[in-house]
């Protein structure tokens, strides 16, 4: 990267005295701004004399602003504390010029008592509310034998005011409410005007004596934002916005309407002999997350009011389950239940951030008489299935933290071994195995393996290994192993998981099983794979043939009998005959029989007498 050359411009002297013209401006003043104007203020500033602020002070690292004066802090100034810096209010006042409050008088039965001293004359007395009541609504509002209706007063006058005569001589003016009315109304003060035009007012602060009317404070005056150390000491603090990010220490002092004091995550607050009263909600003190608190000897504004509250800014938590099952029990301030689910990182948002989940997020606190409680929230996380597998929980306690975690202790089985009875085997016949199958997790279970051959199911039986292992426990099971081709094959077992267990499975099994030795597949000889069943089989059937031609034979019928008596007779002769024939005879005798034939007078027979005899 190249580098733009430096230029070197002439010595002016005009531009040092301009240096020094800006070093010698105070970026600070002795005493607060009174203008408006925004203010560092220097090292070790202190505010000794009484008077009033208006404008924004900023004490920056290394810097330590004392105050040690009552100052009266205009509407919407602000003192800002840098991280490094120190703001000290010792024997001191920072006191709202309005500090924004008023008594709510519509609640069932109210009453508000005043009393402005003895005066010894006759005068009226004013109550300001903070809005106008609608016509024709019931608000009655009774002094001693006088009751007024506000809606018909205030909507003649066109002001907020009621007013009463009244006798200042020294005795309480008991003022009663009778209403039905439902939207919060507030009195904000009440004056005594006599003589002309004397007037004694009374802020709604500074009105104790009430009864079922609870003080409410509205909006802060002014705005005190400590990144770094904040000290009160002996000291009043009257409708401030006190904000704490680093160290704030509040000791034997008073606090009025500067409620809740907000203490961020990084924050360490320390209250001792102090009263914090008048807070704009139902805490003096929020802090947030993992702030730190100690609290001795001290009081709040009481009643509905808590001390302090831990509030986190959302509840997430992250476990080891994907899809898993959430069943959440008296969460929070409000002890809430519900169901929920992890997302497929194991990951939940219970309570998000937002102004109507402040009570599922107050996970501690401590109450108006003084007393800390936490929530007692549990959760329970769980995966299951309908297989043999089963299902698997745990319930703990609630993650009182911003971020929390739970894991849900699992089974982890693996196939240890595969020993085959043989290295080989005979093609079309089994062999035994001993599978071992081991849990290394945390649980036991009841746990499905199959095995396989070249990635193809293998024949066994059984075909599914079932298993119950305990956590620590190993399990031997017996199998029975077929092939139909030869060769040398691996027998390979693995978990068979069900199909909600499939995001979880690296975590409950070892999914790439374990394989045997090879064991060599080879036919048996041809002759002692003879099955001895053939030859029974050919024995059979040569005896079903001559069966066969034995019933033919039988059931020839009985009338061919004489003919073939006939016949043999006949062969007979025909065989006497051949034999005769066959004989050899003399040859001179031959020819004599021969000469004699030829002239014997039995050649001359008549043919009728041979044809008879044959007949």
């Amino acid at each position: 990267m190249s580098r733009e050359p430096i230029m070197r411009t002439p010595f002016r002297p005009t531009a040092i005295l301009l240096v020094l013209l800006l070093l010698g401006v105070p970026l600070t003043s002795a005493a607060p701004p009174t203008s408006g104007e925004d203010v560092t203020s220097s090292t070790n500033e202190n505010w000794t004399e009484d008077g009033s602020m208006n404008g924004h002070v900023t004490v920056p690292n290394g810097s330590t602003l004392t105050v040690s004066a009552n100052i009266t802090m205009g509407t919407d100034s602000s003192i800002t504390v840098e991280e490094g810096g120190n703001l000290i209010v010792t024997n001191g006042a920072l006191l709202s010029d309005d500090l924004n409050s008023g008594i709510r008088v519509n609640d069932f039965l109210a009453t508000v008592s005043l009393n402005f001293g003895n005066i010894g004359q006759e005068g009226v007395i004013q109550l300001k509310f903070d809005h106008s009541i609608p016509t024709n609504t019931l608000f009655n509002i009774t002094l001693g034998e006088t009751t007024v209706n506000a809606s018909t007063s205030m909507q003649a006058s066109g002001t907020t005011i009621i007013e009463f005569d009244a006798n200042f001589s020294g005795d309480n003016f008991v003022i009663s409410f009778d209403t039905y009315y439902f939207t919060p109304t507030y009195l904000l003060w009440a004056k005594a005007i006599y003589g002309g035009g004397t007037i004694i007012t009374q802020t709604a602060s500074e009105i104790t004596n009430t009864s079922n009317a609870p003080m409410y404070w509205f909006q802060s005056g002014y705005d005190i934002v400590a990144h770094g150390s904040l000290s009160i000491i002996a000291s009043h603090v009257n409708g401030a916005n006190i904000t704490c990010d680093g160290l704030c220490n509040i000791e034997g002092s008073t606090l009025l309407g500067s409620a809740p004091i907000s203490a961020s995550t990084t924050a360490a607050v320390t209250v001792s002999d102090t009263a914090i009263t008048g807070s704009r909600t139902d805490e003096d003190i929020i802090l947030h997350d993992s702030a730190s608190i100690t609290y001795v000897n001290s009081q709040g504004t009481g009643g509905s009011t808590d001390g302090w509250i831990r509030l986190l800014s959302e509840r997430v938590i992250q476990t080891n389950i994907p899809n898993g099952s959430l069943d959440i029990t008296d969460l929070g301030y409000g002890e809430s239940n519900w169901n929920d689910l992890t997302d497929s990182t194991g990951r939940v948002v219970l309570v998000a951030e937002g102004p109507t989940t402040e009570h599922r997020r107050i996970v501690e606190w401590m109450d108006g008489n003084g007393i800390v409680q936490q929530e007692s929230a549990t959760i329970t996380l769980s995966i299951g299935s309908s297989s043999s597998w089963g299902s698997y929980s745990t319930t703990v306690d609630a993650p009182t933290t911003a971020y929390g975690t739970i894991e849900l202790p699992l089974p982890y089985l693996e196939v240890s071994s595969i020993e085959p009875e043989s290295n080989t085997a005979t093609v079309n016949r089994s062999i035994g195995a001993m599978v071992t199958i081991s849990n290394t997790g945390d649980v036991g279970t009841t746990a499905n393996f199959r095995c396989y051959v070249n990635g193809n199911d293998a024949e066994t039986q059984p075909s599914t290994l079932i298993a119950t292992v305990a956590a620590g426990e190993s399990k031997d099971i017996p199998i029975v192993w077929y092939m139909y081709d030869e060769g040398m094959q691996a027998l390979n077992c693995k978990a068979f998981l069900p199909v909600t267990f499939t995001e979880i499975g690296d975590m409950v099994a070892d999914m790439n099983g374990t394989s045997s030795d090879e064991v060599n597949w080879v036919y048996a000889d041809e002759v002692s794979e003879t099955p001895y069943i053939i030859y029974i089989v050919v024995v059979i059937a040569f005896m079903l043939v001559a069966l066969a031609v034995r019933k033919q034979t039988s059931e020839k019928s009985y009338e061919e009998i004489p003919e073939l008596a006939e016949e043999v007779e006949e062969e007979e002769e025909l065989e006497e005959e051949a034999e005769g024939i066959s004989e050899p005879e003399p040859e001179n005798e031959s020819k004599d029989e021969a000469s004699k034939s030829e002239d014997s007078i039995y050649d001359l027979v008549d043919e009728s007498e041979t044809e008879e005899s044959e007949s």
